[in-house]
Parts: C-alpha cells; structure tokens; sequence
C-alpha cells in the first residue's frame, strides 16, 4: 500500500543566543599643557562605540572603544577634553553555525573626581550586550493521499522568514563648515543619526538608501566664543548580501550609527574650517514570504489504525507594516537653575514599552534630555530632565493576539524657553513596525499507518444517528468510521456543523 504526506515548512527566527558583558572604564587624566585649567566640570559622558562584530567556532567578539568627554569650566569659558579608550570584549556562545550574531553597547554609569586643576580620576563601566540568531524551519502536514486516510484542514496564512542579515559598514567624508560660520578653537559634541528611506530587494541581494544626519557643536575661533552648530548630510546607498532575499519579499529593515569619530581639520588656508567624519552604521534586515497553505489538525483512516503527532504551532502573519514622524512635548520645570540662555539640548536617553490593546499599538516610554545653559550671573551649568511620552496608532489586523517590535529612532531634539524656570522641550522621533498577527494552531506533524491493524468493518449499510445542537460532523464521521464526505451526501447537509437537533443517516464506507 502506498501513502504520501505532503510537508510544508514554517520559518521564523529563533535566538540562540543572548548575554551581556560588563567593560569597566577607569583611568587617570592630566590635562595636555594646551588645555586650560579645570575650574569646574560640567558634565562628563563616555559614549560606547562598536567598530566590529565577528563570530567564532565557540564566542561572539566585539572591538571598539569608549570616547571619554569632559565638558568643563575654565577661566576662558567653557572646553571640553575627549579621550579614546580601545576595548575588546567577548561572550562564550556555542553552536553559532550560520548564525547572524550583533553587539550593542551602553553606558551603565561614568563619575568624574577633580584632584587638582590639571587632574582627574575617570570610573565608569560599560555593557555590551550580545546576541546570535537564525532562520530555523518546523516542518506540519498539509496533505495526505493513500491508505483511505481521512484528513481535517485548515486553510492558514503564513508570513515565513526567508531570512536575515546584520552587517556594520563604514562611511567617510570630509565636511566643511561653509563660509558664514566661524572657524573651529575646539568641538564640544557630536551626534549622528541614520535614517531609513528605501529598501529593495532582488535575489540574494538587500539594496539600502538613506541619510545620515551629522550634528556638531563646537567652541569657535573667535572673540565673543558663543558656541556654534552645525548640521551636516550625508547619503547612505548600500547594497547587502542577504540569503534567501527575492523581489517579493516583505523587508523589517532599520538603521542605527554604532560608531562616529569627528575631528577638526585645517584647510587650505591653514584654518580649522573641516571636519572629518568617520562613521559605522548598522543594517538590521529581516526579510519575510507570505504563503497560504493548508495545516492537517486531525487525521483517521477508516481501513486501517494510525499515529498521528501533533503539537501546538505559532503561525505569524504580516497584517499591517507602518512608519510614521511622532513629536514627543514635555515642559521641563527648571526652579532655581536661573536660567537666561540654552546653548544646546540633547536627547541622553530613550527607554520605551509596546504593547497592542483593543486594535492599537500603544508605545509608552520616558525621554531624558540634557541642556547646557548660562544662568543670570553669566556662569556655564548643565542640567538633565526627562518627561513621559504616550504614542497611539490603529492598526490592521486580526488573529488570536497581535504584536510587534516598532523601532524609535530620536531624529530632532528642539527646545524654547516658554516661560521663567520652563522650557518647552520637543523630542521628534521616526516609528516603524511591522504589525504581525500570530495564531496557535495543533497541526499534525507525522501520521504513519498500521498495516497490521486493520479496523473492523460494520456490516449495517445505513446507523441511524441522532445528533444534537453544534455537533461536529467530522467528529461523527471519525465515531463511526466513515467519512464527512459520505455523511454530508447522505443528508444533504450545507456544511460540517450540525446547526439543530436531528436524526442522521451514518452510511458505511
């Protein structure tokens, strides 16, 4: 006797792997003798920066280093010291075969101790976070033929991952300032931002465009040393090798800057009018195939007895995708700060929590900003606020739960001083998702038959069956080992649920 299944794959990512490591960051600093002395310090940050990412047979290494800044007070105004500190770190992870493996890296804390003018002792520690994941398949039954087996379906779509790619690539450009700012004494921040524009796909290929926005503040070269910004462009055009990519994929793509290294350059005419920028920006690309398909959830043979295996499957659907522009407001109370000017505002921080409530995609999180000020006496401070944000947005889609990952990217930070001790802080910021509808389902995953097991055949041609209310006629078929086929002929039923009470004729196959 010959029997066939039919096997469909599902496909979706499965983490192997996540772990975080602790860098500690300590060192002592003696200012250069082209540095003025130290009056006071305002703030001092240390940025983590990923450079490389490479997976081994049995660890997941990340190099890059850690850009200490030290804004300060001197007798001359404000000035600000940077130091790089190189790091490699490395997690134990095994069974990374074909895996896609990436790092993030953030400031736990960093605390700054003046010993003298010219001196200062720097304690600070970093987390770099790794993770390793793939495409990984789990096979159900979507048919059968042979061995009078009798099989229930149900007709699923299926968004199924065809794959996925992390990749680091470098940018460079030399920028210049443009003739109406003034030449550079020092540069005091810099920012950079990646924003996503356009994704396409061919086979085995990801194209990636976007632009990279650059924002620079810095201490210029000249009498009334009022700080300057600038904002500088640059284009993003990639393209990624990606398996599994073809045209009809649906891509959950992002962009964010692991590294960026600014320094001040002279021209030609001597002057510090350039800067030169050296940048690493992360690609995150998760492509995704829709499919329909049938899934066997139940199975019986009227000839002969069967296993069957079955477990519980969750299938996600692609049911809507997004990407929208959202202005976050907060008034920032400032008592007794005193404040006349703002220079400059920054967002420090963005924690945020999704979750999908009554048809919508909720995000609620909290944006902490740092702003470097004068207050009335004309001395330099630095402050830190933050403020509540609540984002919703009706979303497309049903199935037993829905849900997604939307990702924030802070792309402006504006800022007016509204009012005395308030300031009306604007934070706008980039939302993408991709909404997935997700169903759990009992497919069937193996049926094998029992030839040595025949079933015992009845010899009425016609039972007389006398059902009740919501009965499943499936389910009175597999009872009396005959098929819903023959059943619903017999009767003249319209369909497999029995819709009021009454006498049925069961006839033997």
């Amino acid at each position: 006797m010959e029997f066939t299944t039919e096997i469909n794959a599902v496909s979706r990512r499965r983490t192997l792997f996540e772990g975080a490591s602790e860098q500690p960051v300590d060192c002592d600093i003696t200012l250069p003798e082209y540095f003025p002395d130290v009056v006071r310090v305002l703030k001092c940050t240390l940025t983590p920066r990923i450079t490389g990412v490479q997976a081994g047979a049995d660890r997941i290494t990340a190099e890059g280093s850690a850009l200490l800044r030290i804004l300060y007070v001197s007798d001359g105004g404000v000035r600000c010291f940077e130091q790089s500190i190189p790091f490699s770190k490395a997690a134990e992870c095994a069974d990374l075969d074909g895996a896609c493996v990436s790092a993030q890296a953030k400031t736990e804390y960093v605390n700054c101790r003046v010993h003298s003018p010219r001196k200062m002792d720097i304690h600070g520690s970093i987390s770099i976070t790794f993770s390793a994941y793939r495409k990984e398949s789990a096979q159900m039954i979507c048919g059968c033929a042979g061995g009078n087996v009798q099989v229930r379906k149900k007709r699923v779509c299926v968004s199924n991952l065809a794959g996925c790619t992390e990749r680091l690539f470098p940018m460079g450009e030399t920028l210049e300032l443009g003739s109406a700012k003034p030449s550079i004494a020092q540069l005091v921040k810099s920012e950079a931002v990646a924003l996503l524009e356009d994704v396409k796909v061919v086979t085995g290929k990801v194209l990636v465009k976007g632009e990279l926005i650059i924002r620079t503040l810095y201490i210029p070269d000249s009498e009334d040393g009022e700080l300057q910004s600038m904002e500088h462009s640059m284009p993003i055009s990639q393209i990624l090798e990606a398996e599994g990519a073809e045209e009809d994929c649906v891509t959950d793509a992002g962009l964010t800057v692991s590294s960026l290294e600014i320094a001040a350059k002279t021209d030609a005419s001597g002057a510090l009018r350039l800067l030169d920028a050296n940048v690493y920006v992360c690609a995150q690309i998760a492509l995704y195939r829709d499919c329909e398909t049938d899934a066997v959830t139940d199975a019986y043979s009227t000839k002969y007895e069967i296993a069957m295996q079955k477990k519980p499957m969750e299938l996600l659907r692609i049911c809507d995708r997004f990407t929208d522009t959202y202005l976050c407001r907060g008034t920032l109370d400032t008592t007794g700060l005193n404040i006349t000017q703002i220079a400059d505002m920054t967002c420090q921080s963005l924690n945020s929590t999704a979750s999908m409530r009554e048809g919508e995609l909720r995000v609620n999180g909290t944006v902490q900003v740092g702003f470097l000020y004068t207050d009335r006496d004309g001395q330099w401070g630095f402050a830190e606020r933050s403020f509540d944000f609540a984002y919703k947005r009706a979303v497309a889609g049903t199935g037993d739960t829905l849900n997604c990952d939307p990702h924030l990217t802070v792309t402006g930070v504006h800022f007016l001083l509204s009012a005395e001790d308030k300031i009306d802080a604007r934070v706008e910021m980039d939302i993408n998702a991709l909404i997935f509808s997700a169903q759990t389902v009992q497919v069937a995953t193996n049926i094998a038959i029992d030839e040595s097991k025949p079933k015992k055949q009845k010899t009425a041609a016609l039972t007389i069956y006398f059902t009740q209310e919501g009965e499943s006629v499936w389910e009175i078929a597999r009872r009396y080992n005959t098929t819903a086929e023959a059943i619903i002929a017999e009767n003249a039923l319209t369909g497999d649920v029995i819709q009021e009470k009454r006498k049925l004729l069961i006839p033997r196959v």
